[in-house]
């Protein structure tokens, strides 16, 4: 191995024995990977991360919970000393709040929340980090020779750097979104309209495709529904399978994003058509989900949704008949479950 590759293992607090293994069963490139994302030696137990810390044992082991991982073994040294910054950091955040007082149960719901995810984007760079190996085996590059790129190339202060702007600027429209469009009569609530989009018939499509070609399939989905979604003002809460939640400031805007996602699918040489319903009102919001009758509402009506039509409430196709970009056409009523009997239309794109 070139004391180069051994030089930079080191300095990141991996051991001669974890360099030797590494080395011994070919997971080098596994290693520097490792020790480039999260330097520093494995030196404290839990019990020593929580003393150095600053908190209690019980509190330790929930925070390490709620970012998403369990307990270790009481003897294992498996923390280093940004487990302990980062632990100090989290306890001063909620024993010194910004405005109001923080409990501890809320400070860890809302570190499950970050930690989902954030969870999400460690998997999908993950694709692409597996994607490289496996061009590199194919290649014939050795561990060793990949392990000696990677150590040269990677630079996840970078990453970091990006992913920590990223935050800041959806923090700062999150903060104006909420606090200026809340309302002062329904605490906890938003006013908007929210959409759902999912695949037609997606269960019988996934029981005919390979992994890859389902796994094709979903990307694209996810990255017709963002763009879409995006670009029409709106924001993605949320992709679940086949199905895409989102939410707009306006029924325009939602109207708009379903029409466009629903027309795309139908001429799209690897999705099955689209379905989608949307609805407007009071959003009850919660840890970046929207709950609440409305958004039952849009949901429920995208299940009466033919192929490739957007369904929603008569009142909110109303609110659009002047809108020159939409076809409105009344439909007979639906009984929802759980909701009651609703009048409802189909919402269309005016043809040029």
């Amino acid at each position: 191995m070139k004391r180069s590759l051994q030089r930079f293992l080191r300095r990141r607090g991996a051991s001669d024995t974890e360099i030797d293994n590494a080395e011994r069963s070919r997971y080098l490139a596994l290693l520097v990977l490792d020790r480039e994302i999260l330097p520093g030696a494995r030196r404290y137990t839990m019990a020593e991360l929580a003393q150095r810390g600053e908190t209690d044992l019980d509190t330790a082991r929930a925070v390490w919970r709620a970012i998403g991982f369990p307990d270790f073994p009481d003897d294992l040294p498996a923390f280093t000393d940004s487990d302990v910054s980062a632990m100090r950091s989290f306890i001063e955040t909620f024993s010194h709040p910004m405005v109001i007082e923080w409990s501890l149960d809320v400070a860890l719901s809302q570190a499950r929340v970050v930690s989902s995810a954030l969870a999400r984007i460690a998997d999908a760079v993950t694709d692409d980090i597996a994607r490289s190996f496996r061009a590199a085996a194919d290649a014939g590059m050795t561990d060793e020779d990949l392990a000696q790129r990677l150590a040269e190339r990677v630079d996840f202060e970078a990453i970091q750097e990006l992913v920590g702007h990223v935050f800041r600027v959806q923090l700062r429209a999150a903060v104006w979104r909420r606090l200026a469009g809340s309302d002062p009569e329904a605490p906890g609530t938003v006013r908007g309209a929210v959409g759902f989009v999912d695949l037609v018939g997606y269960t019988a499509i996934a029981e005919e495709l390979d992994d890859e070609d389902l796994a094709k399939l979903l990307s694209r989905f996810g990255d017709l529904a963002h763009d879409t979604v995006v670009a029409g003002g709106g924001r993605i809460v949320k992709t679940i399978g086949d199905e895409v939640m989102f939410v707009t400031d306006t029924e325009a805007a939602a109207a708009a994003i379903a029409v466009k996602l629903t027309e795309r699918s139908i001429g799209d040489d690897v999705l099955p058509e689209t379905r989608a319903g949307i609805a407007a009102g009071h959003l009850v919001a919660r840890e970046g989900d929207y709950f609440g009758p409305v958004v039952n509402l849009a949901a429920r009506l995208t299940e009466f949704a033919r192929p490739g039509t957007v369904l929603a409430p008569a009142e909110l196709g109303a609110a659009l008949e002047h809108d020159d970009r939409f076809v409105i056409r009344r439909v007979s009523s639906r009984r929802i479950r759980d909701i009651g009997r609703v009048e409802v239309c189909t919402i269309a794109g005016m043809l040029i």
